[in-house]
């Protein structure tokens, strides 16, 4: 069977792009693979979020079963909560796409995204497309260099076409 792949730049998936990967999925009769990459360089940002729900970050830390990918950072712990949160914000919106009847798979990795995803497709032969989640930055113009860059990157090293869905502001 076909699949698509949403792939998701960051902790938090946007809402409009996982449904978008969802609805392409049911007019193509596909399955939904999704491939969240955090990226290594990110921890700094989200430390002092992390902090705030320290009360949280035991439950994260013991729970979280991909504290050895994050390990070679150095931060094991705030690795640890981080990869969690990713999880658990993507998993708010599997719910959406069971209810849609489309098969969705999650996979969460550290590392450059743009190779992920590269990665990933050239692994997979069965994805048919791609939808690209790219990170939203406090930024504006750094984050769309950002986003033009990695997109210039995605599609050169893919063979399938490649679908961004920019966030609401």
């Amino acid at each position: 069977m076909e699949k698509v792949l949403l792939a998701i730049d960051g902790t938090t998936p946007d809402q409009k792009a996982f449904k978008y990967a969802v609805d392409l999925c049911m007019r193509i009769k596909a399955d939904l693979k999704v491939l969240q990459v955090v990226s290594p360089q990110d921890f700094g940002g989200y430390i002092s979020k992390i902090k705030t729900k320290a009360n949280k970050a035991k439950r994260f830390i013991e729970e979280s079963m991909m504290a050895a990918t994050f390990a070679e950072a150095g931060e094991h712990e705030t690795a640890s909560a981080m990869m969690e949160e990713a999880e658990r914000n993507l998993r708010k919106l599997l719910p959406e796409s069971a209810r849609a009847g489309v098969t969705c798979d999650l996979l969460v990795r550290s590392g450059d995204t743009t190779k992920e995803i590269v990665n990933y497709v050239r692994d997979n032969k069965d994805i048919v497309i791609a939808v690209y989640d790219a990170p939203r930055g406090n930024d504006p113009k750094s984050s769309a260099r950002k986003i033009k860059n990695d997109l210039k990157s995605i599609t050169k090293g893919l063979t399938i076409p490649v679908v961004m869905v920019q966030a609401e502001t």
